[in-house]
């Protein structure tokens, strides 16, 4: 006795149909609920009105921002090196960011940097991000 392909049952073809259609339902929510953030800057050339670094989590999960490091980076990938500019206070602790929001982290008077070409020497910005649960985040923020 031979069975057809289409001789099959059409609940058979109804079922196999609703899965692959729930399956590709399951990978575009996955695609959209994904881990997503950006880095972007707002630099001014007066200390007192300051620099400012924006993380944006662009995700639609709350984070939380363990750590952060502003680095100068010099060099071309693999070579390059980074030394740091600033960094979070050592017991600065954990901040939230919430979905779809921006964390910016400000640097006026003391903890203002210049961002000119004369002073980067040629270096560009970076920013290591470290959130919980994650592998460090290392961001271009800045290239001259």
């Amino acid at each position: 006795m031979t069975y057809s392909f289409l001789a099959t049952s059409p609940v058979a073809w109804w079922g196999a149909g609703l899965s692959t259609l729930l399956a590709l339902v399951k990978i575009w929510e996955i695609w959209r609920d994904r881990f997503r953030v950006d880095i972007g800057y707002s630099f001014a050339g007066l200390p007192a009105i300051g620099n400012k670094i924006l993380i944006r989590n662009l995700g639609s999960r709350t984070f939380i921002l363990a750590y952060w490091e502003l680095l100068y980076c010099s060099g071309k990938w693999p070579f390059r090196r980074f030394a740091p500019l600033a960094s979070a206070e050592y017991d600065a602790g954990d901040r939230k960011v919430e979905p779809h929001t921006t964390c910016t982290l400000s640097f006026t008077d003391a903890e203002y940097f210049d961002w000119g070409v004369a002073s980067l020497k040629g270096r560009s910005i970076y920013i290591r991000v470290n959130v919980a649960g994650r592998r460090p985040l290392v961001r271009l923020v800045y290239r001259p």
